[in-house]
């Protein structure tokens, strides 16, 4: 219940206190984390992450906000939660929101995923 109460937390607080660092940019996305939002259990992170799109979707997204948590010894990722936004930085309207998903997804050498991946599990 208290992680519960802590990720809704988390939700309202929405990026208007986050402390977003970029680890990636090209020229269609730039991919920022929030260090201050890692929590840890054991080889499990949770982290907060955000997607800047260079171009609006069809839809009208500019930005994804999105709560992954990685399994540091498997170098494996999942999500629990994806906001959709109109505006960059998780601005304006959230026109879609995805809830968790339980699949885990693999993280394959050399790539950005597992650049995140070294950057959240080193913290102890």
């Amino acid at each position: 219940m208290k992680k519960l109460c802590l990720v809704g937390l988390m939700l309202l607080a929405g990026s208007a206190w986050a402390e977003w660092v970029i680890y990636q940019k090209s020229e269609k996305v730039t991919q920022y984390y929030d260090p201050a939002t890692i929590l840890k259990d054991g080889n499990m992170r949770q982290v907060w992450q955000l997607q800047n799109l260079s171009r609006s979707l069809q839809n009208g997204t500019t930005s994804l906000r999105m709560l992954r948590e990685y399994d540091c010894n498997k170098a494996r990722w999942r999500s629990l939660a994806i906001y959709a936004h109109t505006e960059p930085m998780a601005g304006g309207t959230v026109l879609e929101t995805t809830g968790e998903d339980n699949s885990w997804n693999g993280i394959r050498p050399d790539t950005i995923v597992e650049v995140l991946l070294d950057l959240i599990c080193v913290q102890k």
